[in-house]
């Protein structure tokens, strides 16, 4: 592997980010209407490219497609925070994409809603038997055996995502048995995941947990509060990523 493509939809996540990566090579913008920039930086020789979409699967779509039709990356990885859906999880913790579900995109007919992979369409529920709505990275060179820490708990699991902050216990649950008990919910996950398989370019969601599975109605409040710590803790495994592919490009050289 020679790139990697960090994503991040908010600044807040980007500077922790960045604030861990070595000095700037390049800063460009690639599209002055959608306010799209990327930022070059390099470990050895492991180039490494930034870059901000936004909050929402639009952003995160259409910003990608444009950047892989305009550099070569090798693997993509959108990294931030999400809300957890199950009680296990703390804030502060990571998860690592097993796959991805977008829980808004569905067909919703009088035998009940399926969901549905990003442009498929189920018109009968004959269509929907057997279907299967996952996305599913390609085979990627990413060496993530070693993405341990000793200070954060780092899970495995399906991330479900859709244009909806999720801001209640009982929405969170309902996400959770919808998208075959999916760990953590965001806002670009599966559009990150679309344009990749459309683009052949493996793909990694690594979130870390900013709010709570809750029942008192403090999700909000929680992601306001920790959405700084919680974005550090994305950029030290971010790091690893890092260090662990640098080494490895390293040894094949």
């Amino acid at each position: 592997m020679s790139s990697i493509l960090f994503i991040c939809a908010l600044p807040e996540e980007k500077k922790a980010l960045t604030d861990i990566l070595p000095p700037l090579v390049r800063s460009q913008c690639l599209n002055t209407p959608l306010s799209l920039n990327i930022e070059h930086y390099q470990e050895g020789s492991l180039d490494i490219y930034v870059s901000q979409s936004g909050m929402g699967n639009v952003n995160a779509g259409a910003k990608l497609a444009l950047i892989l039709t305009q550099f070569k990356i090798d693997q993509i990885v959108l990294i931030g925070v999400a809300g957890a859906l199950h009680p296990k999880l703390r804030i502060g913790d990571m998860v690592l994409s097993s796959q991805v579900i977008q829980h808004d995109y569905y067909s919703s007919l009088k035998e009940g809603n399926y969901l549905m992979k990003p442009g498929d369409l189920i018109l009968s529920c004959e269509q929907a038997h057997e279907y299967n709505p996952i996305l599913e990275s390609i085979e990627s060179q990413l060496q993530l055996p070693s993405l341990q820490h000793q200070s954060i708990n780092v899970f495995k699991g399906i991330v479900a995502s859709g244009n909806e902050f999720v801001g209640t216990a009982i929405r969170k649950h309902s996400i959770h048995v919808q998208c075959q008990n999916a760990l953590i919910v965001d806002m670009e996950a599966s559009a990150i995941a679309h344009i990749a398989n459309s683009f052949q370019v493996p793909f990694l969601i690594a979130k870390t947990v900013s709010d709570e599975l809750h029942s008192d109605g403090s999700i909000s409040s929680d992601f306001s509060s920790f959405l700084l710590n919680a974005s550090r803790n994305a950029a030290i495994i971010a790091k690893l990523i890092i260090e662990n592919n640098s080494e490895s490009h390293y040894s094949a050289e």
